[in-house]
């Protein structure tokens, strides 16, 4: 209904009241016609003054009181307070639901672990020759290499998996009275390698061990250390993949069967590092290391997965 601005003859329920006559004529009400609308236009547009708002203002305050103080007025302000605290707590409500649902999920670690040995080895061993001329170190250089060679061989090694270096070749000056070096030459240093590759891991080691006994004869070798290498690496690595996944999933079901839900839909999956470690070592970094020190090594993957929870 529309209500209009009151001036004291109003009726007792203080909602509506006589069309004003003219002796009330600055209390104009709201949503009068349109000759009573508001009108914004800039000057001279025939637009109500500021007193005339003014007076309208005060009059509509002047209804809104004594409406407000009606019986009823009260209990419907207090009902639409509810109304819109109802849809606002509504919409609060789906959206923690909404969370919640969203975070139902379960993220467990699965491990495939195995046992793996060596099949490739090599090895490197190093002949050193010294003489105070290059035609004399190269002739003890061949000397010893030779021996080195045939020591491989006859160890078992084929000869197509033996690689001989170049030779290397250092001048060795001379120093003066107070250990400065001089320009003079006073000799040579000649070095050259023999690298073995073989599957035969364990002749490969016991060759390492063995090959400075050539020292006896009068050659100065050095040995490197053996490395051993797993040669079916990606194989390996998708075996453990497929155990530490069915690890993860039985895991995974465990604790939410243990707690009364249903294990849901996987959300996602990833693969930490792939470690390769000597038997025994309890040092898996998760840096995707790989020891070639020793033959018989443990292989271990991290899988880690996402269910969703029923």
């Amino acid at each position: 209904m529309t209500h209009h601005a009151q001036d004291g003859r109003s009726g007792d329920d203080g909602m509506s009241s006589p069309t004003q006559n003219s002796s009330d004529s600055g209390r104009a009400h709201l949503g009068g016609s349109g000759a009573d609308a508001p009108h914004h236009g800039g000057a001279g547009s025939g637009g109500p003054s500021h007193d005339a708002w003014s007076r309208r203002w005060s009059a509509w305050s002047h209804s809104w009181s004594r409406w407000s103080r009606t019986p009823g007025a009260g209990m419907f302000l207090l009902g639409a307070a509810l109304a819109f605290g109802v849809i606002a707590a509504s919409g609060e409500v789906a959206g923690a639901v909404r969370s919640m649902r969203q975070a139902n999920t379960i993220r467990v670690k699965g491990v495939g672990m195995a046992p793996v040995s060596a099949d490739q080895a090599w090895w490197t061993g190093t002949v050193t020759a010294r003489a105070a001329t290059l035609p004399e170190a190269f002739q003890k250089l061949e000397s010893s290499t030779g021996a080195l060679r045939a020591f491989v061989t006859a160890g078992g090694i084929a000869e197509k998996d033996v690689d001989i270096d170049s030779v290397r070749t250092t001048a060795e000056y001379g120093r003066d009275a107070e250990g400065n070096v001089t320009n003079q030459v006073e000799g040579y240093t000649l070095r050259q390698s023999v690298t073995v590759w073989s599957s035969d891991v364990k002749q490969v080691e016991r060759l390492a061990m063995r090959a400075t006994d050539l020292i006896r004869d009068g050659h100065e070798v050095s040995s490197g250390s053996p490395r051993y290498l797993v040669s079916t690496i990606e194989a390996l690595k998708l075996q453990l993949i497929e155990q530490g996944t069915a690890n993860a999933r039985e895991r995974a079901a465990l604790l939410v069967d243990g707690s009364g839900g249903r294990l849901g839909a996987l959300v996602s999956a990833s693969q930490g590092a792939f470690d390769i470690v000597c038997a025994g070592s309890a040092e898996f970094d998760g840096n995707g290391s790989y020891d070639t020190s020793c033959i018989d090594k443990e292989a271990r993957v991290v899988v880690t997965l996402e269910y969703a929870v029923d």
